[in-house]
């Protein structure tokens, strides 16, 4: 479907604002690939993912690729809590130090 003259303005004029954060992070990081996590990410999509890189591009000398999340909201959240999951496992479980 296409998106409406609304829905366009709406996603480029977030576009501009997640770029100047986009560009942040990247300058002192260089992390190579910057996902669009959350709500934001999902709702946005590829289309969002796009503006945000094209202005990205324009902005720094820093190949960066952009994408969209479609993990939702509450994958930070589940990441963290396999992560501590791991560690406590790991705790528990290893053999003594001798």
């Amino acid at each position: 479907t296409r998106a409406s003259a609304a829905d366009e303005r709406f996603l480029r004029a977030l576009a501009d604002r997640v770029d100047v954060g986009a560009a942040s992070v990247g300058a002192v990081l260089d992390p190579g690939c910057v996902v669009l996590g959350g709500e934001v990410g999902r709702a946005g999509g590829a289309v969002l993912a796009g503006l945000v890189g094209e202005r990205l591009r324009r902005m720094s000398p820093l190949a960066t690729e952009v994408r969209a999340s479609g993990l939702g909201g509450t994958a930070v959240l589940r990441g963290a809590l396999l992560t501590a999951r791991e560690r406590a496992q790991d705790e528990l479980f290893a053999p003594p130090e001798r």
